[in-house]
């Protein structure tokens, strides 16, 4: 039969392994875990870069809209909506490639704050049809001006000719083969 842990045996469980494991586990590493490790560069890995160069995107979009306290993904979703009058909010996260209740909650605050409008589907009544609100036209006509400008100053370390290649190397690496098929035509 074993003896029950009390809140002092598993903090005294705890303490044992952190004294254990207070050095340096190194030696524990196999010889060609070591030799990758030791000609690793993260400044070369390819996600971290892209971590790293979505980030500065992002916070340029932030700097440059500060005054609007809208966010690059929210304005994708008033520019679709725009796009696509009526479209649905599952269509909507198919197409912003993000999670349905990540989109749920941001049209639940686009909506109340004016920037979309919702409506029941004709055809469902289950479901909402989207459409851009007044606030939402009034918010893409002061940032929609200024977003190429955003762009531009995303790519402006790139020489000028990289940079459709750059876009294009970015689209081939999120976009299926077949999409990429009927992008070229």
């Amino acid at each position: 039969m074993s003896t029950p842990l009390t809140v002092s045996r598993i903090r005294g469980r705890r303490t044992a392994a952190r004294r254990a494991d207070s050095g340096d586990a190194r030696d524990r590493l196999t010889p060609a875990v070591r030799g990758i490790l030791d000609q690793f560069h993260l400044d070369e890995v390819a996600s971290h870069l892209l971590r790293r160069a979505h980030f500065a995107a992002e916070d340029l979009f932030a700097r440059e809209f500060a005054d609007e306290s809208l966010t690059p993904r929210q304005k994708a979703a008033l520019v679709i909506v725009y796009q696509q009058p009526g479209l649905n909010q599952n269509a909507l996260a198919d197409r912003l490639f993000m999670d349905r209740n990540t989109v749920a909650e941001m049209v639940k605050r686009l909506v109340s704050g004016g920037l979309l409008r919702r409506a029941s589907a004709k055809d469902d009544h289950r479901a909402y049809q989207l459409f851009l609100g007044t606030g939402g036209a009034d918010v893409l006509n002061r940032i929609m001006p200024r977003d190429a400008g955003v762009e531009a100053r995303i790519l402006e370390r790139l020489p000028e000719e990289y940079r459709p290649l750059f876009v294009k190397c970015l689209r081939m690496l999120v976009v299926p083969a077949a999409g990429r098929e009927r992008d070229a035509g």
